[in-house]
């Protein structure tokens, strides 16, 4: 169990500094300046919603919603056999702490920092992308891992 809570910290602490550090440049740079690489573009976007802006204007409730969801993820993670479902668990979990930090600890009134802009796509940031490729691969682990 010490490895898989060990395991666990390390992956959401990674997802976490990076999400950080990256906010924090998107937020000191693209705000003005945004960059555009190609399709991809680089530009700061406050978000009061959740996934997708899925509930914009409500940043307490999305807060309390992505750490219920997130506290489950995590606990459920820490119970699975699976290698690829406990680190994609940790992946959320990093994703939705980081998202939180966000909301308590920068003076945005509760958004969140987006700032990668893809065609076709909402605004998101490496934590909305840690949560998508965690939910992803935990379902692909978990119906693998029920097959064989």
């Amino acid at each position: 169990m010490r490895g898989r809570i060990l395991l666990t910290t390390c992956v959401a602490g990674a997802v976490v500094i990076a999400d950080q550090v990256t906010k924090t440049i998107a937020e000191d740079h693209f705000a003005t300046h945004p960059v555009s690489i190609g399709p991809i573009h680089l530009v700061e976007v406050l978000n009061t919603g959740v996934a997708f802006s899925l509930g914009v204007g409500h940043p307490v409730v999305a807060g309390v919603v992505a750490t219920v969801v997130a506290v489950a993820i995590g606990a459920w993670g820490l119970t699975r056999r699976f290698v690829a479902s406990q680190i994609a668990a940790s992946l959320v979990v990093g994703g939705a702490i980081s998202n939180l930090a966000d909301r308590v600890v920068r003076h945005h009134h509760g958004a969140v920092i987006d700032w990668i802009q893809l065609p076709l796509w909402p605004v998101f940031n490496l934590a909305d992308a840690a949560i998508t490729v965690g939910v992803v691969v935990l379902a692909l682990s978990e119906v693998r891992g029920h097959r064989g």
